[in-house]
């Protein structure tokens, strides 16, 4: 889920105290408009309309992972539910019963696989997100499991082109920038994740990371090369930044990253 839009709480209590009676009943609508409201005072980035999208974005991603989330817990408790079955079975020595529990058991794996790559996967771009870097490339701990090399890249200019050509066409770069990206480095077996905003990064063990490397920077400069254009025919130009950074076994990510 993208980094989450804040406002202070006096100010957002001094609107609702502006706008709302003491005694005047509230509803969810109401204090939805009222959040765009403060926050669109505060911070003069968007006009209230764009604003109220934004928030409802993030609203809606919210919503979709916590039913995801659900659906997670139920497929778990199927599952249970099924090794019981499959232990009972084994028990009574019921070779019918036992089929039957493994099919249910095969049918909940994929089910369980659909959804973790739902939970994996960030909405905007297609490509992994940072709960799956967390979860799948990093100790518990976030701490890294081999010796490797940490790969960096920045879209520079996408304040720019947000304030010049709006947010539908920055997520159209970073669309176009995660698709080029992935498909050069799907050849290295190395996997692209959506970090946080427009940091893009690959983690890589040792053995692969010169051919990751130099995968990366070829893409980068790819990219480079291509000329990007809006639906209304305007040329962007798009500026990367590409860095990276050795790491070794049991070292903090972020005290790694921070030092990109």
């Amino acid at each position: 889920m993208p980094k989450q839009l804040k406002i202070s709480h006096n100010i957002f209590k001094k609107k609702m105290d502006d706008i709302f009676d003491e005694k005047q009943d509230i509803t969810s609508l109401d204090v939805f408009d009222t959040f765009v409201k403060a926050l669109q005072a505060e911070t003069n980035l968007l006009n209230e309309e764009d604003l109220k999208a934004l928030v409802f974005k993030q609203f809606k991603e919210y919503g979709d992972f916590d039913k995801t989330m659900n659906e997670v817990a139920q497929s778990v408790s199927d599952i249970t539910r099924s090794t019981d079955e499959a232990i009972s079975a084994i028990d009574r020595n019921d070779s019918s019963a036992l089929k039957s529990a493994y099919s249910q058991l095969k049918n909940y794996q994929k089910r369980i696989f659909s959804l973790e790559e739902d939970m994996y996967t960030d909405d905007t771009t297609g490509i992994k997100n940072r709960k799956y870097l967390y979860n799948r490339e990093l100790d518990t701990n976030r701490t890294f499991k081999t010796d490797g090399l940490l790969m960096h890249m920045n879209i520079s200019n996408f304040t720019q082109i947000n304030k010049e050509h709006g947010y539908e066409a920055g997520d159209i770069v970073l669309k176009f920038v995660s698709k080029m990206l992935q498909k050069e480095l799907k050849t290295a077996k190395v996997t692209l994740i959506r970090y946080v905003g427009v940091q893009l990064i690959v983690i890589t063990n040792k053995s692969l990371s010169d051919k990751a490397d130099k995968i990366f920077s070829k893409a980068v400069s790819v990219i480079l090369s291509k000329k990007f254009k809006t639906h209304s025919g305007e040329v962007l130009n798009i500026e990367l930044e590409y860095n990276k950074v050795s790491y070794a076994k049991g070292q903090s990510f972020q005290d790694v990253y921070q030092t990109l």
